[in-house]
């Protein structure tokens, strides 16, 4: 895969079209292997060059070439002639740029997969979809789900950043599997919450009805079940399983894994840093700290239909700190 990216972003540089986050991403494979740092600098000489006279770039081209797999594709040959040079430096960049977007697509361009839907949700947004096997998803704010228009395959695969509650309809045939960056979740029929939003330190698996298998993406041979009521959570790369977190109010106990689904905000002996950044998906804000220390500060508290500094005014009675609000920015300080 290494060789065949430096292909892809060779082809680019010689084009003229690498972007600066490729150009570093091409210094560090130069960097890490010496090979092709060889190979890099003789056929930027040879396109540097006046003539192209130089046969050290042959042998190179050559390994180039048979890295470029394309199925069925016509083949092109260029012979060199002195008199042309510039037209086969011209000829030799397309080629290459060419090529090099050939197999940085060939995954789209001959994948029999069918293309993925993304719906996303705002801050202060939450939206529900029906899948074509009859399953609902109700996806929470600041989350994005991509899925299939049909499901084609032998199993049914949406991909999750965020966090999303499923009611898997049941088909033992087609196994359901929501893949996040760092858990792959399998289910035949259930009710289940996954909680994987890119700025938490931890992703959370919520099984409210039915049977799930959890898989980590970097440990495949280690698998964690659930039952109803359980929850897996992902820290520091140690999977652990738990039971779900109730909260007693008005004398009814809550889960508060999945209350944001009745539009309620619970949370339970939780740092002000974790708080944050559910209000900062609750309300569409950005919370900022000027002290450090009030981020350890930990909150139990319940809100349903409060507004921001609603919410913020129950929080102080708890503890003693200051806020202000100015656009969409909140500032935290004692």
């Amino acid at each position: 895969m290494t060789d065949q990216r430096f292909t892809e972003l060779l082809g680019k540089q010689l084009a003229g079209e690498i972007s600066p986050d490729e150009s570093v991403e091409l210094k560090s494979i130069l960097a890490d292997n010496p090979v092709l740092k060889n190979e890099h600098d003789v056929l930027q000489a040879y396109f540097e060059a006046e003539t192209v006279e130089d046969e050290n770039a042959d042998p190179v081209f050559e390994r180039i070439k048979a890295q470029i797999n394309v199925p069925e594709q016509a083949v092109l040959t260029v012979k060199k002639n002195r008199s042309y040079g510039i037209w086969l430096k011209i000829a030799a960049v397309l080629a290459i740029a060419l090529a090099a977007v050939l197999v940085y697509n060939r995954a789209t361009i001959f994948s029999t997969q069918p293309a993925l839907l993304n719906v996303q949700t705002k801050a202060a947004e939450v939206k529900t979809i029906v899948l074509a096997d009859g399953s609902t998803v109700k996806i929470n704010s600041g989350s994005s789900l991509k899925y299939p228009k049909q499901f084609k395959a032998d199993t049914r695969e949406v991909y999750l950043s965020g966090e999303a509650f499923f009611e898997v309809h049941k088909d033992a045939a087609h196994p359901f599997i929501v893949h996040t960056a760092d858990i792959a979740v399998k289910v035949l029929g259930t009710e289940f919450d996954v909680k994987a939003y890119a700025n938490d330190a931890f992703t959370e698996t919520t099984l409210i009805r039915g049977k799930v298998a959890v898989s980590l993406k970097n440990n495949k041979d280690q698998t964690f079940t659930l039952k109803p009521n359980d929850k897996f959570t992902l820290s520091n790369g140690k999977g652990i399983v738990s039971q779900l977190t109730l909260f007693n109010g008005g004398g009814t106990d809550k889960v508060i894994e999945t209350a944001w689904l009745n539009h309620e905000l619970i949370f339970k002996n939780n740092r002000f840093d974790e708080v944050a950044k559910l209000f900062e998906r609750w309300y569409g804000v950005k919370v900022n700290f000027k002290e450090n220390d009030l981020k350890a500060v930990e909150f139990t508290a319940h809100f349903g239909k409060e507004s921001l500094t609603e919410a913020l005014n129950v929080l102080k009675l708890i503890e003693n700190f200051n806020y202000s609000v100015k656009g969409k920015n909140v500032y935290i300080y004692r």
